[in-house]
């Protein structure tokens, strides 16, 4: 195998930089065109414009759920995974399989690939909190707490439209039993600080509190 793919069979995903410091003798017309080739051989994938990683390294860590929020992470900066894709994880949301859904202080964005499907929603700075840090392979990743995750979940949805909070909470059908007292509070207090008065409501039409 061509030694340039064994390093990058390392590596968790790789960019045009760091393909040129691996072939520093290259131009870059010429490692553009070494990425194609590559590509069109399935021995690379490609995530997005410019993001890549070995078809190696996908094969032994994309069942790996922290190394989806880490490339989560990466293909949109600043994010933090959340919505639909914790709640999933949770037990919270179960009826069907959905993407890896990120917040973003950016604008919404989507990215289809053969990793996944990456989704990214916009957030006012104010909210772009509830979120702690992991790690995978050493490197930093950002995942919302439950209650974070659930008030995401139902801002992105909900926040603009008119809808009945009784409506909404019997729509969706979550699975709370996971949901602990500090959970409960950290969700009330996101949709308190959101001013929103659906999300209020259903704050406190969901617990009861």
């Amino acid at each position: 195998m061509n030694k340039t793919l064994v390093k990058l069979n390392k590596v968790p995903y790789f960019r045009i930089s760091n393909l040129e410091a691996f072939l520093p003798h290259l131009k870059k017309n010429s490692i553009y065109r070494k990425i194609t080739r590559w590509h069109k051989k399935g021995l690379i994938v490609r995530l997005k414009e410019g993001f890549y990683i070995a078809k190696e390294y996908k094969k032994e860590h994309s069942a790996d759920v922290n190394y989806l929020y880490y490339l989560a992470n990466i293909l949109r900066y600043p994010s933090y995974v959340s919505g639909t894709f914790i709640l999933q994880n949770k037990g919270v949301l179960t009826d069907v399989t959905f993407p890896i859904s990120s917040i973003t202080t950016k604008t919404t964005r989507k990215y289809y690939n053969k990793i996944g499907n990456f989704f990214y929603y916009s957030i006012s700075p104010k909210l772009y909190i509830g979120y702690e840090r992991l790690f995978y392979n050493n490197e930093p990743i950002y995942v919302a707490t439950l209650s974070k995750a659930l008030f995401d979940y139902l801002y992105i949805k909900y926040s603009r439209v008119k809808i009945k909070p009784e409506v909404a909470i019997e729509k969706e059908r979550l699975n709370l039993d996971m949901f602990s007292k500090k959970d409960i509070a950290g969700f009330k207090k996101y949709c308190n600080l959101s001013k929103n008065k659906t999300l209020i409501e259903v704050a406190l039409k969901l617990f009861k509190v």
